[in-house]
C-alpha cells in the first residue's frame, strides 16, 4: 500500500541528514568542515574568523583521534602563486595558537582549481578566497 505521507517523511529526513556534513568521533557528531574567508589578495583572514578559529580549534583539542587538512584556495582574479598556500599557513597559526597540535595539521594550498564561483549560477568570486578546514577520524 502506498503511503505518501511515510515517503514525504523518508525523503526528507534524508536529506536533512546529508546536509548537516558531519561524522562521529567518538559518539558525538563532529563537523566535517569549516571555511575562512579573506579579502582579494590579502592573507589576513576578516575578523568574523575567530569564531571559526575558536570552534575549530576545541574540536581538535577535545577529539585527539582527529586530524585536519587546511586548504589554501584563491580566485581567478588573484594572481599570486603562493597565497593559497600563506593563507592556509595563517590558519594553522591560529590553530595552533589556540591550542590545536600542529603535527595533527596538513596544510595544502590548491590555487583557484576548486572554484565554487560558476557552480548553481553562484558569480560570487568572494566564496573562492577561503581556507577549508576539513577534519578527518584517525
Amino acid at each position: 500500500m502506498y503511503r505518501p505521507k511515510i515517503w514525504l517523511a523518508i525523503i526528507v529526513v534524508t536529506l536533512m541528514s546529508a546536509c548537516m556534513q558531519t561524522q562521529n568521533v567518538r559518539g558525538k557528531p563532529v563537523p566535517t568542515a569549516f571555511f575562512v574567508f579573506f579579502d582579494q589578495g590579502s592573507a589576513e583572514p576578516t575578523k568574523e574568523s575567530a569564531a571559526i578559529f575558536d570552534e575549530a580549534a576545541a574540536f581538535l583539542k577535545q577529539y585527539d583521534n582527529t586530524t585536519a587538512r587546511v586548504v589554501g584556495h584563491i580566485s581567478t582574479e588573484e594572481a599570486s602563486a603562493t597565497l593559497d598556500q600563506e593563507r592556509a599557513s595563517r590558519v594553522a597559526e591560529e590553530l595552533v595558537k589556540r591550542g590545536a597540535q600542529a603535527a595533527r595539521l596538513q596544510l595544502l594550498g590548491v590555487g583557484n582549481t576548486e572554484k565554487i564561483t560558476g557552480r548553481n549560477g553562484n558569480t560570487d568570486s568572494s566564496v573562492d578566497r577561503r581556507v577549508e578546514i576539513l577534519f578527518n577520524a584517525m
